[in-house]
């Protein structure tokens, strides 16, 4: 079995919850190929290009990328972490650089742990963001008893789609405090 990064488990860990009410569920750890500057979600010391970050502090608080400028990642992963967000990948390695049918095999072998890793987490509700990881996970996140809060697919929130993903998100999110 395949497993993450330490530095990416370690920065994981120092943002996990004590209790995660909302599980996100990505396509996989980042590649930081030795740089520090292509570390992403949980890499508090700098923004970046970290699309994903920026789509769920605007969706949950409204936070706009030039008020991250401003602040940094630190308050916003700290207040992320304090509201029982958390974040763990379908794939525990990167998945960018392989070609479509390898991306693809690797995904659909890395569901049976990242739902037993969701699973041992026990949310309260799970989002799964990318709209090709949906129809992949759906299905076994609910066998494995998981709440899902989405009825389909949530698109990556690139600037394309970024309006898409805040409004998509926050109606998956607000099935969990319906």
């Amino acid at each position: 079995m395949i497993t993450e990064e330490p530095w990416y488990s370690q920065l994981r860990a120092r943002w996990k919850p004590e209790h995660v009410k909302l599980l996100m569920i990505a396509e996989s750890a980042p590649d930081d190929r030795g740089d520090l500057s292509n570390r992403r979600f949980f890499y508090a010391d700098r923004l970046g290009a970290d699309n994903l970050f920026r789509g769920v502090v605007e969706a949950m608080y409204g936070v706009a990328k030039d008020d991250l400028k401003r602040t940094g990642k630190g308050p916003w992963l700290e207040r992320l972490q304090s509201d029982g967000f958390f974040l763990i990948d379908l794939a525990p390695h990167p998945v960018n650089a392989l070609t479509g049918q390898e991306r693809r095999r690797s995904l659909i072998q890395s569901v049976p742990n990242c739902v037993a890793r969701a699973a041992q987490l026990n949310p309260d509700g799970v989002v799964v963001v990318k709209a090709d990881l949906y129809p992949m996970l759906a299905s076994p996140l609910r066998d494995a008893g998981l709440t899902l809060l989405q009825d389909g697919p949530i698109a990556f929130p690139l600037g394309n789609t970024r309006a898409e993903f805040v409004a998509s998100f926050n109606r998956a999110r607000g099935n969990l405090e319906a």
